[in-house]
């Protein structure tokens, strides 16, 4: 990789400079003091219209943790970045994040530090080491055990969207590790991507948590991108048994399908990559696990942009994406304590 973290660190600095304060001459203060806050009483700038360039947002969700979700996000960017392609992946766990603790990266500042202003989100990106090719991967590491980063105010929303939309101009694929569930940052973020990866297991539990997410994001936009992950199988026809089930519920009630993505098989490969904090894909690589995944990134290539997203657009793209999905969020929260 082309020293994409230096490329990430100059650009996304320059962007959130310039994209959030209350004032101009408070945000030359914040330039001057190396820091941007997003505390309550701060109110975001519009963004400006501007042609960029966009990358494609995919992201992974799941109805609920421990079916592998992270190891599937992981794998994956570094798969698509072996393929050459520029990805970052943005672990959007809020409150539970762990990708940096599969990779054994030694953080020193999380999301958490962007949020307080004491960084800007480009100084916290890491690099994972060993991928070989043209691309690279570049890890936004989320917090862990910070209970208040679980939900987010619309001013620490807007300050991740400005400061993710930077991103737009050095990288070709945005994964998204999002929260398990459907919580309003889970489902904001899924819904805003351009695809979404529903991660799900053969147990029942996680395959009705599975549907429950799956409605949610479609509640929030009905043309979104979805398809599954059926992981931790047994076999693959285990894998086509859980898709048939869940795409059947989805076109009952939901009145669309969900397609099959991918079947990744149960693995003890996975297990001892997660215990040596090393990804599998860099040191098994032609596990069954493994492959499975290199596979899924062969078809996500393969595929063709969703939703006909047009450039000069200032409504496309993941920032546009963002700013409906937590508009809608917003909206929805209003409504709520109105009617209670």
């Amino acid at each position: 990789m082309s020293d994409q973290a230096s490329m990430l660190r100059g650009l996304v600095a320059g962007s959130t400079r310039s994209s959030v304060g209350p004032s101009a001459r408070e945000s030359v203060s914040s330039v001057r003091s190396g820091r941007v806050s997003f505390a309550p009483n701060a109110r975001p700038a519009s963004p400006k219209p501007e042609r960029r360039r966009l990358v494609r947002a995919i992201a992974i969700a799941s109805g609920k943790g421990g079916v592998g979700k992270s190891n599937i996000a992981l794998n994956l960017g570094i798969e698509l970045a072996r393929a050459g392609r520029r990805v970052a992946l943005f672990d959007a766990d809020l409150g539970c994040a762990n990708v940096d603790v599969l990779c054994g990266l030694p953080v020193k500042a999380t999301l958490e530090d962007v949020l307080q202003g004491r960084r800007r989100l480009a100084e916290i990106v890491m690099k994972v080491p060993g991928i070989r090719g043209r691309g690279g991967l570049g890890v936004i590491p989320g917090a862990s055990g910070v209970a208040e980063l679980a939900a987010l105010n619309s001013v620490q929303r807007q300050g991740i969207v400005d400061q993710l939309a930077a991103l737009e101009q050095v990288v070709d694929v945005l994964l998204i590790d999002v929260g398990a569930g459907i919580g309003a940052d889970a489902i904001g973020f899924a819904s805003a991507a351009d695809s979404v990866l529903l991660t799900c297991t053969p147990e029942p539990t996680a395959m009705t948590d599975a549907y429950a997410a799956a409605k949610a994001i479609v509640a929030r936009d009905a043309t979104v991108d979805l398809s599954l992950v059926v992981n931790m199988v047994g076999c693959e026809e285990e894998g086509q048994a859980v898709h048939k089930r869940i795409d059947g519920v989805a076109r009952r009630h939901l009145r669309r399908p969900i397609p099959l993505a991918g079947v990744v098989p149960f693995d003890f490969s996975v297990v001892a990559a997660v215990k040596r904090r090393r990804p599998l894909s860099l040191v098994a690589s032609d596990t069954p696990a493994a492959r499975a995944i290199r596979r899924l990134a062969v078809e996500l290539q393969a595929k063709p942009e969703p939703r006909g997203r047009d450039e000069g657009s200032e409504e496309s793209g993941l920032l546009a994406g963002l700013m409906r999905a937590f508009r809608r969020s917003r909206r929805s929260s209003s409504s709520q304590r109105r009617s209670g």
